[in-house]
């Protein structure tokens, strides 16, 4: 028994067999020839110690084969410090040691007699495949050479020296094809690529696999199934070359290009895993050679589309894992379909998958109903551990029904609704109205919680929509669900908050703006600076979302829509403790929404003691057609005179703006308030504009004096 490495050195003598106490340790890897096999096929093996077992006078070895039969061995190590010679020493289970330590020789000055052929087996398997290109050519005949490349496990195609790099390079198919044979007992191959090149060798990488298969099954062929298994190599591994001389290597050409298609496609029995595939391994036609892998388990990938993922992996009785990047369910449905459906009564080759990779929403619940049926119809039920999934934009009460599509996907495919959820949502408007929506579940899933709770995380604006359901549907006592969900929501990153109506709803005249209890549940809304309200019924809803805004608020803005009454209601909603920047009755400056009708109580209600602190107002009106220049004119010089002289705290400017308003209305407003009025420790002016891209405008601006 000897200690193998991955080096070409030969082993150390700590890792021999000794005449002091044992000093193999678990994971040693050691050399050994049964006896316990048909007359005539005994045959080396490598075997890996996974348990030691110290005893009285001598230490037992527990190990495994490597590859192959992967069969249990046992060697029981004397302790002795005689010069007993382990040759004479009978191992169990049909395996004797074969390496003799110089501590074992009748007369330690004597040389050793020469290496048998044994020994050079074990010496030559040492050696890589370049190292052992490079034997004279008539050593190559050695059936000891030979036998090296049988006892080879794992393989390393990279360029990390000059020789590996040219030998790599300079291998044709046929000879890769050739070496692959060779390696009948490979159970991993890593190929280490340039980042920027990463089709390097992979022509010789894919060349190796096929003659393994080839070689394996002949071997298997003339050692007979009881001896040998059928497949032996488990892992092809794509990795990324992080050393310079790697990353500078420059192939002439892509040799996998040149790969003529394999007469049968080859049966690699044993994969299991198959990691780091990128784009360009699919663009290498990787996918197109027609494996088949009935044992794989696990793919990751990166940049393959749907079509040949599926023709990849489409040949595994065994999936467990399938990553890659975010992509729709439906892509992930057309990886699947390439797997037959099962028969009926039969498991189905998705049986075991455990995993796939992130599912983006890109689409609608159908979408997630064709992935559910395709996994379903091919084993795959209950069977998923952990999912990945991005769901829709919470906009209302349409959400809800791609939530439950993808709840019932969980609920199908997955172990549980408890299963490990990374939920993604686009960031959006997040609608708080989803919680009114009739089909709101009355006990919400994990992930129905989940995913509404990391849609808030995200969101940068929350609305509340009216619509007919407000009008029609309890709004004041949303269900204890809906309740415990929107106190658990954290609206960390929103700036804005709005209420507006549903896309067609027009509020018939006289209807009481709802108040929707769900805003009463919610956490304060930390960072949000501006506060719209955007529907004429909108006063009730604004009011209670005043109430979560943080002590500083940069904008109010009403849509000419509402009432001074509920704009008034809204501003108490905030409360005197609260400071804003600037109230805009009347949306923005640049003619977004229409101007509000000109009336004397759009002035009333500023004395209110309960309203916060405002540094500027700002007004948009129109004056009514039957109403005269100078009647309009003497409300416009009224109210605002009452406005600056109501005590507002905080006041520092107020503006109004009159859009395309006839001359004689500015004339009139000059006429009653001269440039330089000076009213409540304000002064007034007016100028007008013909220059903004709404067209001419008029504007009164009063600023607070210094």
């Amino acid at each position: 028994m000897a200690a193998a490495s991955s080096s070409s050195a030969l082993p150390d003598d700590d890792a021999m067999a000794s005449s002091a106490p044992c000093r193999y340790k678990e994971g040693s890897r050691v050399q050994m020839v049964t006896n316990g096999r048909e007359k005539g096929k005994q045959r080396w093996v490598k075997a890996d110690v996974y348990r030691i077992e110290e005893g009285s006078g001598r230490t037992a070895l527990h190990l495994r084969e490597v590859g192959g039969h992967q069969e249990e061995l046992k060697q029981v190590v004397p302790h002795s410090k005689t010069t007993t010679s382990p040759h004479g020493q009978q191992g169990h289970g049909g395996f004797r040691l074969t390496h003799k330590n110089s501590a074992d020789q009748d007369d330690n000055r004597m040389a050793p007699g020469g290496l048998g052929d044994d020994h050079l087996s074990c010496v030559f398997s040492f050696m890589t495949p370049r190292e052992l290109s490079a034997v004279p050519t008539l050593c190559k005949q050695w059936p000891q050479v030979k036998g090296a490349f049988h006892q080879q496990t794992h393989i390393t195609i990279d360029s990390s020296t000059e020789g590996d790099r040219h030998f790599w390079e300079s291998l044709t198919p046929e000879q890769a094809f050739q070496l692959g044979k060779w390696l009948v007992n490979l159970t991993a191959i890593t190929l280490v690529q340039p980042r920027r090149k990463q089709w390097w060798c992979l022509g010789s990488m894919i060349s190796i696999v096929e003659g393994h298969a080839a070689g394996r099954r002949a071997a298997c062929e003339k050692e007979g199934q009881q001896l040998m298994a059928e497949g032996s190599l488990e892992t092809i591994d794509f990795t990324t070359a992080t050393d310079q001389l790697l990353n500078s290597t420059t192939s002439p050409r892509p040799p996998v290009f040149r790969l003529p298609p394999p007469t049968e496609p080859p049966t690699i029995h044993a994969l299991r895993a198959v990691t780091g595939a990128v784009g360009e391994h699919y663009y290498g036609k990787l996918a197109d050679r027609g494996w088949k892998m009935p044992a794989l388990e696990r793919v990751h990938q990166d940049g393959w589309d749907a079509k040949q993922l599926g023709r990849f992996v489409s040949s595994s009785q065994s999936l467990k894992e399938v990553e890659g990047r975010r992509r729709s369910w439906e892509w992930w449905a057309a990886v699947f379909e390439h797997f037959p459906i099962a028969s009926a009564r039969q498991p189905g080759p998705l049986r075991q998958l455990q995993t796939i990779g992130g599912i983006a929403y890109e689409g609608f619940e159908g979408e997630v109903r064709r992935l559910q049926d395709v996994l379903t119809s091919r084993g795959c039920r209950k069977s998923l551990r952990r999912l990945d999934v991005g769901v829709p934009r919470i906009e209302g009460h349409h959400s809800l029904s791609a939530l439950l599509a993808v709840d019932d996907f969980i609920n199908t495919c997955c172990t549980s609704p408890d299963v490990p959820l990374t939920v993604n949502v686009t960031p959006s408007e997040f609608d708080l109205s989803l919680f009114y929506a009739d089909e709101f579940p009355l006990r919400p899933s994990p992930f129905i919680k989940a995913a509404i709770q990391e849609a808030a995380r995200q969101t940068t604006g929350v609305t509340y929509t009216i619509s007919q359901n407000d009008l029609t549907h309890p709004i004041d006592s949303p269900s204890q669900a809906a309740g415990e969900i929107a106190s658990s929501l954290s609206f960390d990153n929103v700036s804005s908050v709005m209420v507006h109506d549903a896309n067609g709803f027009d509020p018939p005249p006289g209807t009481t703006p709802p108040a929707p209890d769900i805003i009463n549940h919610l956490q304060p809304i930390p960072r949000v600076h501006e506060l719209c309200v955007w529907s004429a019924v909108g006063g009730a809803a604004g009011r209670l979302l005043a109430q979560k805004m943080p002590m500083e608020v940069e904008w109010v803005v009403f849509h000419a829509a509402v009432s001074a009454q509920d704009r008034l209601g809204v501003l108490e909603g905030l409360g005197e403790e609260r400071e804003v920047g600037i109230i805009d009755g009347l949306g923005d400056a640049v003619g977004e929404v229409d101007p509000v009708t000109l009336t004397e109580e759009l002035f009333d209600g500023w004395g209110s003691n309960r309203l916060p602190s405002i540094s500027n107002i700002g007004m948009r009106l129109a004056v009514p057609h039957e109403m005269e220049a100078s009647a309009a004119a003497n409300i416009i010089r009224d109210g605002l005179s009452s406005l600056l002289t109501a005590g507002v705290r905080g006041l520092r400017r107020v503006w109004v703006w009159l859009p395309d308003e006839p001359d004689d209305l500015v004339d009139g407003i000059r006429e009653l308030l001269p440039d330089g009025t000076r009213v409540g420790g304000f002064t007034i002016n007016t100028r007008d504009d013909d220059d903004f891209e709404d067209g001419y405008i008029a504007m009164v601006v009063a600023t607070r004096d210094p």
